[in-house]
């Protein structure tokens, strides 16, 4: 029922109770011919119409696909899952040449995790709005192994948070299992899979993941992947375990 309109204005003449009556239900009859009074109605009524403002509000903070900002925090509360998560460990440790890490004598082998303050990273929007699509999901699925995989296709195929490549999900071990994504992983990406990745996991489960580009490490004759001298062996943190 628009107050300010008449029939004629309407999106649906059926919502009106009386399609007979010209004029607006906010104006009485008396002064239903004036031209100035049906103009400043009508003025009135452009300047304080909600429609603009219910779409605004329908897009920005109910529509999980167009929200933004604020309105994907509301979907974070109403999920269970909040927009700064914990990243992988900032840590450094001893490595060969060509592995980016400590040379002898500056790091250990194998760091102390338990001594590594824990790593926030705060996500963007679009990183946020598919870990919100991704735990949705998870929330009303299965935790078998043909529905992990079909959970993790929606990491690659939506093409938000920048994820690429082939990935899937291996049983490794008495219940152990292995996300294996075929590229490498940024720690935004990994901090997104590790609290979207294994929201559907059994009880009990234990899990690994591992991140690599067959394309840029070196492989034996026959994997496809680099000779001798041209690329680095699996790089170290590419292989992630958690319990």
């Amino acid at each position: 029922m628009y107050t300010w309109r008449n029939w004629r204005g309407t999106k649906n003449i059926r919502e009106l109770e009386n399609v007979r009556e010209a004029t607006s239900y906010a104006i009485q009859s008396q002064y239903s011919a004036s031209e100035k009074i049906l103009a400043l109605a009508a003025g009135f009524q452009a300047r304080i119409d909600p429609h603009a403002d219910i779409d605004l509000f329908y897009d920005k903070m109910f529509n999980i696909y167009t929200a933004e900002g604020v309105g994907l925090d509301n979907w974070g509360v109403i999920l269970g899952i909040g927009r700064t998560i914990e990243g992988p460990p900032v840590y450094d440790c001893f490595g060969f040449f060509g592995s980016e890490l400590a040379p002898f004598n500056q790091k250990p082998f194998v760091p102390d995790l338990s001594s590594i303050p824990p790593f926030y990273i705060t996500l963007g929007d679009e990183s946020f709005r598919l870990l919100l699509l991704y735990k949705a999901l998870a929330n009303i699925s299965a935790s078998d192994a043909a529905t992990q995989n079909k959970l993790l296709s929606v990491l690659i195929d939506t093409g938000a948070g920048g994820f690429s490549g082939a990935a899937y999900v291996l049983e490794v071990g008495t219940m152990v299992i292995r996300w294996v994504f075929e590229t490498f992983l940024t720690a935004e990406q990994l901090a997104i899979f590790r609290v979207a990745g294994t929201l559907a996991r059994g009880a009990g489960v234990g899990w690994e993941l591992f991140a690599v580009d067959p394309k840029k490490v070196f492989g034996f004759f026959g994997s496809n992947n680099q000779p001798f001298n041209q690329a680095q062996f699996v790089p170290d943190k590419s292989l992630v375990r958690g319990v």
